[in-house]
């Protein structure tokens, strides 16, 4: 199997696949390209280096368009990056796995030269209007991860207390969030707060001495694989969303969501609206939505209703009816692949 690695958050992707082609006996490769973004792999030498010893991978450069051109096998790549690498490997099953909601937007840049899409579900694929004979409905492989609880305190020095995710929102929307109101009363209701952002959106030095002088904690992308939002999601009681995508993950590892959404009724100036992606896992009782200018009394009660109801049932059904079962989908996929 063949994989190519222009960004680390891939590595959340590609490695439960690579674990489950190891069961069969089945060489994985990694074709790494610089892509010249925070998460750009030649900039984490020694990560890579690690996961090639651990699980056995060959490490070969993307930029050896010979190389490409002769793997056989399969070629995973993922969305519209490095899709012009991803065309040369033609002596491969070419399959491109989705990221996110990200193929609304790049379905159209891979749809014609892939033989296969892994896309999150039927209904998504439907719902989007990207159905094609090419979609492969078998889930996603960056859930088939497994996480512990216990091993993720200690990994990250974290209390046994109440802990919420705060989802930090885009630069572009945080004067909307009204984030001291929540983070205070978050702190009041006797959260340790979890802050977490990316890396191409780091927050200002005086923010995170704040949160730490508080005895709170602040991430990045601490960890590619498994993700530290998966890690925090597992170890949290609660998250704070702000219409972003990792939703998804609150509804696959069963955390409850406060979400507010403050996303621009326009794009870029632009008259065309902006879409809230994944609009339908809202719809249910593991999340409250609630207004900028929300009271202390409207949190309070989001918290505890959250906190005390078993959504177990929720979660489930919207894993069914728009999403898929995160177990043995690496199995699944490689069953059809190969």
């Amino acid at each position: 199997m063949n994989f190519l690695l222009m960004e680390m958050t891939h590595l959340r992707y590609w490695m439960p696949l690579v674990t489950e082609g190891n069961r069969r006996g089945v060489q994985s490769t990694f074709f790494v390209a610089a892509s010249h973004k925070y998460n750009c792999p030649t900039r984490y030498p020694d990560i890579l280096e690690e996961v090639q010893n651990v699980h056995n991978i060959k490490l070969l450069s993307a930029n050896d368009l010979r190389s490409v051109s002769e793997a056989e096998g399969i070629f995973f790549s993922s969305e519209k990056t490095g899709v012009n690498y991803a065309k040369k490997a033609t002596k491969c099953k070419r399959v491109v796995c989705t990221y996110q909601t990200d193929f609304i937007e790049s379905h159209k840049e891979y749809k014609d030269f892939a033989d296969y899409v892994l896309m999150p579900s039927k209904f998504c694929a439907e719902y989007y209007n990207l159905h094609t004979e090419k979609s492969l409905y078998l889930g996603i492989p960056k859930y088939e991860v497994h996480l512990d609880r216990q091993t993720i305190l200690e990994k990250y020095n974290l209390p046994t207390g109440k802990k919420a995710l705060i989802i930090w929102p885009k630069g572009r929307d945080e004067k909307k969030a009204n984030i001291d109101k929540i983070l205070n009363n978050l702190k009041i209701a006797g959260y340790t707060l979890l802050v977490k952002t990316r890396g191409k959106d780091p927050l200002v030095n005086h923010a995170r001495e704040t949160l730490r002088g508080n005895g709170d904690f602040y991430f990045e992308d601490d960890s590619w694989y498994p993700h530290t939002t998966q890690e925090l999601l597992e170890v949290s009681d609660i998250a704070v969303n702000f219409g972003s995508t990792t939703i998804e993950e609150c509804v696959m590892q069963d955390t409850p969501i406060i979400n507010f959404d403050i996303k621009p009724e326009v794009r870029n100036g632009s008259k065309r609206p902006y879409r809230v992606t994944h609009d339908y896992l809202y719809n249910y009782n593991y999340c409250v939505q609630l207004k900028e200018d929300f009271t202390a009394g409207q949190f309070q009660a989001a918290v505890n209703y959250l906190t005390s109801t078993d959504l177990t049932e929720e979660f489930k059904k919207a894993r069914q009816n728009h999403l898929f079962d995160h177990e043995d989908s690496c199995k699944r996929i490689l069953d059809v692949l190969l």
